[in-house]
């Protein structure tokens, strides 16, 4: 016996594509967790319809379309290296032949590395242990004998990093700058 299907019905079907896709692109790699505020699980909710949009949106624009979860990886990985701080204060003034003015020399007290080395693209100064030895730059700032092995993977200058000084956290702290 045949039965003829509703035209409802049967424009539901020829065009649910799309959101049955987003539904599902979602619930693969989703944030959804259980939360006492209500307001948590909305702002999840969104930021995976925003990456679910931007990667639709990213495989139509490049030839060859990537996993969803290799496109994840690469925005937390992007969003974590490449994030710089918002600049504070007006910036330096240059003179009329466009050359920067002469950097105030160093003082005993000031770093080795500049503040726009140490405090920004966090995501990429990490603790690296070298069988060489050398003095804390915290350290020796303060006036403190100290020869660590561990140094930082961006900054190049040996730091304190272990249970009794966390050197390299204060060395990369904002308000050392």
């Amino acid at each position: 016996m045949e039965v003829s299907c509703p035209m409802a019905i049967k424009d539901y079907n020829c065009n649910m594509g799309g959101v049955d896709k987003a539904d599902m692109l979602c619930s693969l790699y989703g944030m959804d967790r259980k939360s006492r505020k209500w307001w948590h699980r909305l702002f999840f909710g969104i930021i995976d319809r925003m990456l679910v949009n931007s990667y639709v949106v990213h495989n139509k624009l490049e030839d060859k379309a990537i996993p969803l979860l290799l496109f994840r990886r690469l925005v937390a990985q992007h969003l974590l290296t490449a994030a710089t701080p918002p600049q504070i204060g007006r910036p330096l003034a240059t003179s009329v032949c466009n050359t920067p003015p002469n950097p105030p020399k160093r003082r005993k007290t000031d770093l080795s590395v500049s503040a726009d080395i140490r405090l920004t693209v966090r995501g990429v100064h990490w603790p690296i242990f070298d069988e060489k030895r050398s003095r804390c730059e915290v350290c020796s700032q303060n006036k403190i004998e100290s020869r660590p092995h561990s140094k930082c993977s961006t900054c190049k200058v040996y730091l304190c990093c272990n249970a009794n000084k966390q050197c390299f956290l204060t060395f990369h702290e904002v308000n050392n700058a």
